[in-house]
């Protein structure tokens, strides 16, 4: 019986060894193949935010300056809005800021407040020398911080066009989030790459239109395997109701153009969807909403309807 007991307690022993053999294994691999991938598919420009390297995509030559800013846990900004950017170019100059924690960007420690996005965001357009006043498209979270930006430097935002971007008071009556920092474990280990390899295919039902490429659709299962549960990301989420708090009851400036377009599985399964962004305008002659068929992330499957609507809406509500 005591052999039968040392023989299983060796064996469990063995185990664990091995799973911290694998664990080391992976870890490594992740630490090695992460920066090889991303010097490889980097696109855009890098520029230099508090000793913190940012991505930065522009194109277009437009008057008028749109600036994409993606939804909490986009991994790859760049590569998400690069249709809808591609389909907006031929009218305006175009801007992707990728946020520290997604796509090439750098992670930080610094809080992920409504203060420091705004002001990152500020420093990443005057480092590419691209004047204001702005046309601020935010998908989802960005919503919160684009109001933020439009209330306290006004002069520097000339409309809003959210793509079902988030607004303050969603979160009037919900827990604040408490996401733990052990889970970037996950991330450092490699374990999300790891089960990465067991998904080839989790992105290719997200292309039904054929908007992104084949080395698009490559890059952003890279970067959920980069960015994914690391401490920048961590910190947005739980910060949210901090966030969103801050602004709770604030409305849009009467005198902002604001064209809210709306995912319509967001607006039938939210019965205050529509009822909180239509709380927001105070100006109903320069301040719409939209609804489109589609999912939260319209721009993946509406991006031909997105640039269309906001060419009709910058056109009738904006000054040459």
């Amino acid at each position: 019986m005591k052999k039968a007991i040392r023989i299983i307690g060796k064996i469990i022993l063995w185990f664990f060894v091995l799973i911290v053999v694998l664990l080391i294994i992976s870890a490594l691999a992740h630490k090695i193949l992460t920066p090889i991938e991303k010097n490889k598919y980097k696109v855009g420009k890098t520029i230099d935010i508090n000793g913190k390297h940012m991505q930065a995509y522009v194109t277009g030559q437009g008057d008028k300056t749109i600036v994409l800013l993606s939804g909490l846990g986009t991994a790859s900004p760049i590569t998400d809005f690069m249709p809808l950017a591609d389909r907006l170019s031929a009218d305006y100059k175009v801007v992707i800021l990728e946020y520290f924690g997604y796509g090439f960007s750098d992670t930080t420690k610094a809080e992920r407040s409504n203060e420091n996005i705004v002001n990152e965001i500020r420093t990443a357009l005057n480092q590419l020398e691209i004047k204001g006043p702005y046309i601020l498209m935010p998908h989802s979270i960005s919503g919160v911080y684009s109001l933020y930006y439009a209330i306290k430097y006004p002069d520097e935002v000339e409309a809003i066009i959210g793509i079902d971007e988030s607004v303050p008071d969603q979160t009037k009556f919900s827990k604040d989030p408490d996401m733990s920092h052990g889970l970037t474990l996950l991330n450092t280990f490699g374990i999300i790459r790891d089960v990465s390899y067991f998904l080839p295919d989790a992105w290719d039902n997200k292309n039904e239109n054929n908007n992104y490429t084949q080395e698009q659709i490559k890059v952003k299962k890279m970067a959920t395997t980069w960015n994914s549960l690391n401490k920048s990301v961590i910190n947005e989420f739980n910060t949210v109701n901090k966030n969103t708090g801050e602004l709770y009851d604030v409305k849009y400036p009467d005198n902002l153009p604001v064209l809210a377009i709306l995912a319509k599985e967001s607006v039938d399964t939210d019965n205050y969807w529509l009822p909180l962004h239509q709380q927001l305008i105070t100006n109903p002659s320069i301040q719409k909403i939209e609804t489109l068929t589609g999912e939260h992330y319209l721009h993946w499957t509406n991006a031909d309807k997105i640039a269309e609507l906001a060419k009709e809406f910058i056109t009738a509500n904006l000054k040459n």
